[in-house]
């Protein structure tokens, strides 16, 4: 199987990716976008939309393992 697109409550994220963070506190939740993916629209964690619907900052991982998206509510 696949490694899937993972997401999580900000604080229940691992600690390397929510070291990731410069929104200060205000984090709602994490997601974890794996490079194979990256080509497919994941238009869902964008700011705007349902799921992100405020401030969703992006962070690729030098390793390749992807990318982590993170959003806060302010």
């Amino acid at each position: 199987m696949s490694e899937p697109i993972q997401a999580w409550p900000f604080h229940e994220a691992p600690n390397e990716f929510q070291r990731l963070s410069e929104h200060g506190g205000d984090e709602d939740w994490l997601a974890l976008v794996p490079e194979r993916y990256m080509n497919l629209y994941i238009g869902w964690l964008e700011p705007g939309s349902p799921f992100g619907c405020c401030d969703v900052s992006r962070h690729d991982l030098i390793d390749g393992r992807g990318v982590v998206y993170i959003g806060a509510h302010s």
